[in-house]
């Protein structure tokens, strides 16, 4: 027992374990939300920054080989085009020559440059030594010093390590003077000392660029030789000192980034795997954001994307716009996107809702809550009447606006005039559809009104809760319930009843049986006294009516469940009557009273059980013989009216007949009050009944003193 007890409670923590908790789907989620953020921010970077970190500038980052990045050439360039304009006298964009020359000297021995204009013979340089330099080029460098670049103003090369340098490259940007200055740089690659021999006049006519069309008007030189191990400038502030630390510590800075980027795709991959939990937590921010209306979800989303289209078209994920500025981008797009993603998710999953819900919907809704309150009539025309109100208004305001744009030319007032009349538009849509929706509950009311009557006390109506006649068809289905279960329970207490009777019927059967069959023995013994044989006879008489008695109730449970086993035949309706009045001749003769009956020579037909009518007949007469005025007639007339049978039975009543038609019809209930003759009060209720399982129907009618007794069957043609 104790072993099966341990399995159950750990099958119960493995079912416990296996069912998502509350945070799961905000830690699925979160990993989405992290994943996607590290990877979009990265792809897009790269996108923006691909131009200058290409992957042969990775490459040259990672080797550590600063005179190879793009950075370098872009650094270096920028710096000729000081020292040529230092010589030509050329505009440094608000800068003087000693700023120009100052971004030179602040590289201290980093850099040697010696420039010189042969028209106007000056000379800017930092250093004495003699490089010889001709039209050719620098005869040599100092040692040390392994890339230059040389400009005689027709040609421009770079040499580095006694190779021509590609200057064939968009990183190189070079001073456009009004000559059409082009400059090209080649490369080479010795080391220590560079000569001019040193590169072959193949490779530097390959490699160089043109800088004028017209060189004779260009008649300067230009050395700026790049020490090979840089160092820290004079004033601390040396460019290229700093790209040389840059390109060692990029490999760390690269391998993080390589990390991050790997850690957000694994929580990418991750929130993936796990879609149904993430979809789940989806639904919960489309049910936070279904909050907001959709006017300011529409005005934010479209802040956003404007917003979103400004950063790139700025390209500002740029990283020579500096690290805070990327980083503000960042967040900016992000924020954007995202909230572009929340409006998406409340489409998908809010759906028409998220419309819906706007400012004059939740105002419409403000005022039924009030309006509902009110009687249904005065709050209709209190509706029309609010409607007519804010349409005047909104036309007054659209006036006022138009007014005031044509005369002071304020353009921008045409979006509130344009919102006026979306307003008015929509209002009136509102109204018209709430008002087809009434209609349409009115119809639907109506139909189930007469369901009901109808006897449908099963289908019901429904109604929107936001409908006006919603709390009618609720009352109406309340309605409804009541009738069905006060039907229900009469259906009930009757079908009790039958069954009582039934069962009563059946048990009391045995004990009369036994003892009328002994009274009748009583009856056949000699020499009884005379009173004692009084006594057997009185006993036989009671005996007789209690046996009738039970057969009536027993006959009538019957035809009341609905049980009645029915005989139909073709049944002369006529001679029927006759052979009934024939039956109870001694009760007639005894009675005093005279019959008059009227059955037409023309033979009626009628498809029925013949027994069960027979007995509808002996009752009624019976009832009639019974209950007549002495010396008073009974009359039975039988006619046909449109395709119909109908039996008349009409008497004068000797007692006043203070009861109603449904009341005489009750079980055990007798015309006369006083009880002054034999009857069970059965004999009306068995002949409505029998009539009616029979196929006819049963009517009565009392006019002062006259008892009238209608039966009407369907006629069929003689067979």
């Amino acid at each position: 027992m104790d072993i099966k007890l341990k399995e159950s409670n750990q099958t119960e923590q493995f079912e416990q374990f296996r069912q998502p908790n509350q945070s799961r789907p905000l830690f699925v989620w979160l990993s989405f939300f992290i994943g996607i953020n590290i990877v979009a921010s990265f792809i897009a970077m790269a996108f923006a920054n691909y131009e200058y970190y290409h992957l042969k500038e990775i490459v040259a980052l990672l080797r550590s080989d600063v005179k190879s990045t793009q950075i370098f050439e872009h650094t270096i360039s920028t710096k000729f085009n000081n020292l040529l304009r230092s010589i030509t006298n050329q505009d440094n964009g608000g800068f003087s020559e000693e700023d120009s020359l100052y971004s030179l000297e602040r590289e201290g021995e980093n850099l040697i440059y010696y420039a010189t204009n042969l028209k106007t013979g000056k000379i800017v340089k930092n250093s004495d030594y003699d490089f010889a330099i001709s039209d050719t080029g620098p005869a040599s460098i100092p040692e040390g010093y392994n890339y230059y670049l040389y400009s005689n103003g027709r040609k421009t090369v770079a040499v580095r390590d006694g190779k021509v340098v590609d200057l064939h490259s968009r990183n190189f940007i070079f001073l456009d003077l009004k000559e059409e200055v082009y400059i090209t740089i080649t490369s080479s690659s010795d080391t220590k000392t560079m000569v001019l021999e040193h590169a072959v006049e193949e490779d530097i006519e390959d490699s160089s660029i043109n800088l004028s069309k017209n060189s004779s008007e260009l008649n300067y030189h230009i050395l700026l030789a790049v020490k090979e191990d840089l160092v820290e400038g004079p004033y601390g502030d040396s460019g290229l000192y700093r790209l040389e630390k840059y390109t060692h510590t990029f490999k760390w800075i690269f391998g993080g980034v390589v990390f991050i980027f790997l850690f957000g795709l694994g929580f990418l991959i991750f929130s993936l795997n796990h879609r149904p939990l993430k979809r789940k937590f989806d639904k919960k921010l489309a049910k936070f954001s279904g909050w907001f209306w959709f006017e300011l979800k529409a005005v934010i989303s479209a802040l956003a994307f404007l917003l979103l289209i400004y950063v790139a078209s700025k390209n500002a994920l740029y990283f020579g716009f500096g690290f805070g500025d990327v980083i503000f981008s960042l967040f900016v797009m992000a924020a954007c996107c995202w909230w572009i993603y929340l409006i998406v998710i409340d489409l998908l999953v809010n759906r028409r809702s998220s419309l819906t819900h706007n400012m004059i919907s939740s105002c419409i809704e403000k005022y039924h809550i009030v309006e509902r309150k009110k009687p249904f009539q005065k709050a209709m025309i209190l509706r029309i009447f609010i409607l007519l109100a804010v349409e005047i208004l909104l036309i007054l305001l659209v006036g006022i606006f138009s007014i005031v744009m044509f005369i002071d030319n304020q353009i921008v007032l045409i979006f509130p005039i344009f919102a006026f009349i979306i307003t008015g538009i929509y209002l009136i849509y509102r109204y018209l559809r709430r008002y087809m929706n009434t209609i349409n509950d009115i119809g639907a009311v109506v139909d189930q009104i007469e369901s009901i009557k109808n006897g449908d006390m099963v289908t019901k109506i429904f109604l929107h809760p936001d409908r006006d006649l919603y709390f009618v068809a609720e009352n109406l289905n309340r309605i409804q319930e009541g009738i069905n279960q006060a039907v229900e329970e009469r259906i009930r207490s009757e079908r009790m009843k039958i069954e009582l009777i039934t069962n009563v019927s059946h048990d009391l059967k045995t004990p009369l049986t036994s003892i009328i069959s002994y009274g009748d023995l009583l009856a056949k013994e000699e020499g009884l006294p005379d009173h004692v044989n009084d006594y057997i006879q009185i006993l036989l008489q009671k005996s007789e009516r209690l046996k009738v008695l039970i057969q009536d109730l027993f006959d009538l449970a019957k035809a009341s469940s609905g049980d009645m086993e029915l005989e139909t035949e073709q049944l002369n309706l006529g001679k029927l009557i006759q052979q009934t009045l024939g039956d109870v001749n001694e009760q007639v003769v005894h009675s005093g009273l005279a019959i008059r009956v009227n059955i037409p020579e023309e033979q009626i037909y009628i498809k029925s059980d013949g027994k069960k009518l027979y007995r509808v007949f002996q009752n009624l007469i019976l009832n009639a013989l019974k209950y007549s005025l002495v010396g008073s007639r009974v009359y039975i007339d039988l006619i046909t009216e449109d395709k119909k049978a109908i039996v008349l039975i009409k008497n004068t009543a000797n007692y006043e007949m203070n009861f109603d038609k449904e009341e005489i019809l009750e079980r055990f209930v007798r015309g006369d009050k006083a009880r002054s003759t034999e009857g069970s009060g059965l004999g009306l209720a068995i002949a409505q009944n029998f009539t009616q399982v029979c196929g006819g129907s049963f009517n009565i009618s009392v006019d002062g003193d006259l008892f009238k007794v209608k039966l009407s069957f369907p006629t069929i043609s003689n067979s």
